[in-house]
C-alpha cells in the first residue's frame, strides 16, 4: 500500500514536469527597457536580447513603450529595409501578439516613426511550434508512467 501511494506521487509529480515544458512564455520585449530608440538602445540591441531566448508557438511577445512608438509586423525585405509600412499598432503602451501553437520560422518587427528602425528599434525572431516539444512531453511521461507500472509489478 506505501508503494503504491509513493509510486502514485512519483507520477503526478513526473507528468506536472512534462506539462511544465508544454507551457507558453510572456516576453517583455526588451525587459526593463522595453519597445524604445536610440539613445536608450543600440543598434542590435534587440536582436542581443533575443539570441538567448528559445520562442515557442503560443508565446507572447509584449511590446511595451513610452512616449511616441508603434510596433509594425513587417516581411523580411520590410525589416532589412526598414520599410514604412502602412500596417501598424499604435495607440496606449503596449501592443501584445501571441504566436499560434503550430508557428515555426521567423517573425519581424519593427518600428516606423522617425528613423527609430534605422537606429535598432527592429526585432528578428524565430519561432518554433510548440507541437513538437508538446508530443516530445507527452511522451517522455508515457515512458515513465509505463516503467513505473512495469516496476510496480516486478516487486
Amino acid at each position: 500500500m506505501g508503494r503504491g501511494v509513493v509510486l502514485a506521487g512519483f507520477l503526478v509529480v513526473a507528468m506536472l514536469a512534462c506539462l511544465r515544458g508544454a507551457a507558453a512564455t510572456e516576453y517583455v520585449v526588451g525587459d526593463s527597457r522595453g519597445w524604445t530608440a536610440s539613445p536608450n538602445i543600440t543598434v542590435g540591441y534587440y536582436d542581443e536580447w533575443a539570441a538567448n531566448k528559445t520562442f515557442r508557438g503560443g508565446d507572447t511577445l509584449k511590446f511595451v513603450w513610452n512616449g511616441t512608438h508603434n510596433v509594425a509586423i513587417v516581411s523580411k525585405e520590410d525589416y532589412d529595409n526598414c520599410t514604412k509600412v502602412i500596417s501598424v499598432f499604435y495607440g496606449g503602451e503596449a501592443f501584445s501578439v501571441t504566436f499560434p501553437t503550430d508557428a515555426n520560422g521567423p517573425s519581424y518587427f519593427i518600428s516606423t516613426v522617425d528613423s527609430d528602425c534605422e537606429n535598432g528599434q527592429k526585432l528578428a525572431i524565430n519561432v518554433v511550434s510548440s507541437a513538437s516539444s508538446i508530443t516530445a512531453g507527452a511522451l517522455s511521461g508515457l515512458v515513465l508512467v509505463l516503467s513505473s507500472i512495469m516496476a510496480m509489478f516486478m516487486n
